[in-house]
């Protein structure tokens, strides 16, 4: 038996209709699914897997990893364990260009987590010496100016979670969120030099996927207690950097881009729905 009581969709006041209705446009469109499952007021209306998929099997989350080492970053600030207008420059210094750029100079914890540290374009780089590739990549913009989705910038993250606690992302959240939450599937690829790959290397079952976003949903609070608190998922979801990209202009409030924006596309192999309570 799993977290979420398995009620009825009407129940929980959803149309099973509607349901069924999103399951044959998936079907329609020939998106592969792997699993689902729609969560409401803390219950499950509906779930399922697609064979040979089933509900031990470990997902790849691709870069709905972002949202878990973001919050990672959330709890390292909530404990005064690092402050996001940190420099990386300060926190790097041994791995720096001989003559670090005014651009790169300015990049904050901040910058990273938006995704606007000033790059034009990603570092494509997994070995051992990739923070070094990172902090030597051109920063063609003023940080905090302009958006480019950035893979190694979570990673980045994840590295400094992991210079300033000897831990990684995975083990640091161990005791402050996937143990009060029950999570016991989550893994994570690492990077050449050992830091987890915090941008796009996770994996877990689909009901731990849905107790995090859960979690996400609920602002923070689980069971009674907030666990982080809720001014940083307010922060979350305000709109920080307005960008055009592939023609996409994002104005709305509650985009989700800025403190660990989810990123989940319809081709990746999970989907889980986390239905806000009103």
């Amino acid at each position: 038996m799993g977290y979420f009581k398995d009620v009825t969709p009407e129940s929980a006041g959803i149309s099973s209709k509607g349901i069924l209705n999103f399951l044959d446009r998936i079907e329609e469109n020939q998106i592969e699914l792997h699993s689902f499952m729609v969560i409401r007021h803390g219950q499950c209306a509906a779930k399922g897997w697609w064979k040979p998929y089933d509900e031990k099997f470990r997902h790849p989350l691709y870069s709905f990893s972002k949202s878990l080492t973001a919050t990672a970053i959330g709890f390292a600030e909530q404990e005064g364990i690092l402050s996001l207008d940190e420099k990386i420059v300060d926190i790097f210094p041994d791995l720096l260009p001989e003559n670090p750029s005014e651009n790169l100079k300015k990049i904050t914890l901040h910058h990273l987590l938006i995704m606007g540290c000033g790059h034009e374009t990603e570092i494509m780089d997994n070995s051992e010496n990739w923070i070094s590739t990172f902090l030597h990549h051109p920063v063609l913009h003023e940080p905090g100016t302009f958006y480019k989705y950035n893979t190694a910038g979570t990673n980045m993250l994840a590295a400094v979670l992991r210079k300033k606690t000897g831990q990684n992302v995975t083990e640091f959240l161990k005791s402050r969120l996937l143990e009060p939450l029950g999570i016991t599937s989550l893994t994570c690829a690492l990077l050449g030099d050992g830091t987890e790959l915090g941008g796009g290397g996770m994996k877990m079952v689909t009901e731990d996927m849905a107790k995090f976003t859960y979690f996400l949903s609920r602002q923070g609070e689980w069971e009674g207690k907030q666990l982080l608190r809720k001014d940083w998922f307010e922060r979350a979801c305000r709109m920080i950097v307005r960008f055009q990209e592939e023609k996409l202009l994002l104005e709305a409030e509650d985009t989700l881009i800025s403190v660990g924006g989810l990123g989940i596309s319809q081709r990746q192999a999970l989907t889980v729905f986390g239905i806000k309570e009103s």
